[in-house]
C-alpha cells in the first residue's frame, strides 16, 4: 500500500533552509568565503552574458532556480511567459506540418510544464535537435524525443487525491475503479479530453481493451458531472466538500499541500500493483531560431546534473528523472518518504504518436417498460 503525504508546517519550514544549506555546500564555498577571496578595493564584476527561456511555469520559482545557476556560472537567464495554448494538442488527427506559432522574440529555448506542449512545438517546426550526448545518456529513454528535440527533466504523476475524513485509502486501487457506482457525485476531474486524461485512457486501452475503456470513461463522466478547468479547481472543490476523490497531477497536489498544511486531502499512487502511475514531465527544447544556443545548451546539461535536478525538483514540486548520487544533497527536503512510487515506463512518445481521441461509451437512454406510468418512474 502506498503511503500518504503527511503535510505539516514544521517539515516545510525546516526543509527549505536545510536544503539551501546543502545546495550552497555544492558550490564549494560560503558567502563569507567569497567575500574573503574578493579584493575589497575592486567592484564586483557582473557578467553581461544572458539568454531567454520561454515557459509556462511559475516564473517566481524559475527565477530562484536561475539565481542558483547564475551564482555558479555568472550567466543571467531571462524568463519569458509563454502560454501553453500556443501549442494546441490534438489527439484525433495527425499534427499539421505547420502551426501559426508566434513565440516571443529573442527566446532561445522552451521549458514547459508538459511534454505534450514540447511535442507539438516539435511538430510545428519550432524546435531543433539539441545534439547533446549528456542529455541522451542522463535522461531515461521514455522521457526523450527520438529525434532529440525535447527531453523530460522533472517528472510528476497523474495521481489520485482523496478526503481522508470521507474515504479510506484501501478503497482506492487504480484509475478505473473511480468509475464504480459508489463514486457517483463524489468524483472531481478535469475534462475527459485533456491530454493528461487521454493519456490515462490510452494506457487503459492497452490492458483493459477497446470495449472496457470507453465504458470506464463514460462512468467517470457520470460520476463527476461537469468537468473542472484545472488541477487547482479540483483541489479547491474537494477542500470545500464538493467531492471526495479526484485525479490531479502530483506536483499540483504537493504545491497545494505546501500552502495548506492543515488540508484534509491526501494523495495515493494508482496502479502500484501492476503498471505503475502514469507520468508526465517538465520538458526542455531548443528553439529553432534561438541565438544563444551555447548558453541554452549549457543550462540544459546543468539541469540533468545532480545539483540541477535537486533544485528543479524542489522549486517545481516534481521528482528528479535521474538517480541523484551526490550525498551532500539533502534528499529529504526534495523527496519526503511519501513520494516513493512506481511509475509507468511506457515511452511518452508512444502516447504522443497515438493521435486517437478515446471517446466515452455512448449509453442509450433507458426506455420504460410498456404499461409503466410516468408516476411510477418519478419518485
Amino acid at each position: 500500500m502506498s503511503k500518504v503525504v503527511r503535510s505539516n508546517s514544521k517539515f516545510l519550514t525546516r526543509a527549505l533552509p536545510v536544503f539551501i544549506l546543502a545546495s550552497l555546500s555544492l558550490m564549494g564555498c560560503s558567502d563569507d568565503q567569497n567575500q574573503k577571496e574578493q579584493p575589497t578595493n575592486n567592484p564586483v564584476q557582473i557578467s553581461q552574458e544572458r539568454f531567454q527561456i520561454g515557459t509556462d511555469l511559475d516564473i517566481k520559482n524559475m527565477t530562484r532556480l536561475s539565481d542558483a545557476y547564475r551564482q555558479e556560472t555568472g550567466i543571467l537567464i531571462e524568463w519569458v511567459p509563454v502560454d501553453k495554448s500556443v501549442f494546441t494538442v490534438s489527439f484525433d488527427e495527425e499534427p499539421p506540418l505547420h502551426f501559426d506559432v508566434n513565440l516571443p522574440k529573442g527566446v532561445d529555448m522552451l521549458m514547459m510544464h508538459s511534454v505534450y506542449s514540447l511535442a507539438n512545438a516539435s511538430a510545428s517546426h519550432v524546435l531543433q535537435s539539441v545534439g547533446s550526448q549528456v542529455l541522451v545518456e542522463a535522461v531515461p529513454a521514455h522521457y526523450q524525443d527520438p529525434d532529440g528535440e525535447w527531453f523530460g527533466v522533472g517528472k510528476y504523476a497523474r495521481s489520485i487525491v482523496y478526503n481522508k475524513n470521507k474515504v479510506n485509502e484501501r478503497e482506492l486501487v487504480n484509475y478505473a475503479d473511480l468509475g464504480a457506482s459508489k463514486w457517483l457525485g463524489r468524483l472531481c476531474m478535469t475534462d475527459i479530453y485533456s491530454p493528461e486524461n487521454q493519456a490515462i485512457a490510452k494506457m487503459m486501452m492497452s490492458y483493459n481493451g477497446t470495449k472496457l475503456t470507453p465504458e470506464i470513461l463514460s462512468n467517470w463522466q457520470t460520476n463527476m458531472g461537469s468537468p473542472l478547468a484545472s488541477n487547482e479547481d479540483v483541489l479547491n472543490q474537494m477542500e470545500q466538500g464538493g467531492c471526495d476523490v479526484g485525479i490531479v497531477d502530483s506536483d499540483a497536489f504537493w504545491g497545494y499541500a505546501k500552502t495548506q498544511p492543515n488540508t484534509q486531502l491526501r494523495l495515493m499512487w494508482p496502479n502500484q500493483i501492476n503498471r505503475g502511475a502514469i507520468t508526465n514531465a517538465i520538458a526542455i527544447g531548443m528553439v529553432d531560431r534561438g541565438e544563444e544556443v551555447g548558453h541554452a545548451l549549457r543550462f540544459m546539461e546543468w539541469l540533468v546534473s545532480d545539483r540541477g535536478q535537486a533544485l528543479l525538483a524542489f522549486y517545481t514540486s516534481t521528482f528528479p528523472v535521474i538517480d541523484i548520487k551526490d550525498e551532500t544533497i539533502n534528499m529529504e527536503a526534495i523527496r519526503p518518504e511519501w513520494t516513493q512510487f512506481e511509475p509507468d515506463t511506457t515511452p511518452l512518445i508512444d502516447i504522443i504518436n497515438d493521435h486517437r481521441k478515446i471517446e466515452p461509451l455512448k449509453k442509450e437512454p433507458e426506455v420504460p417498460e410498456e404499461g409503466t406510468e410516468d408516476t411510477d418512474i418519478i419518485e
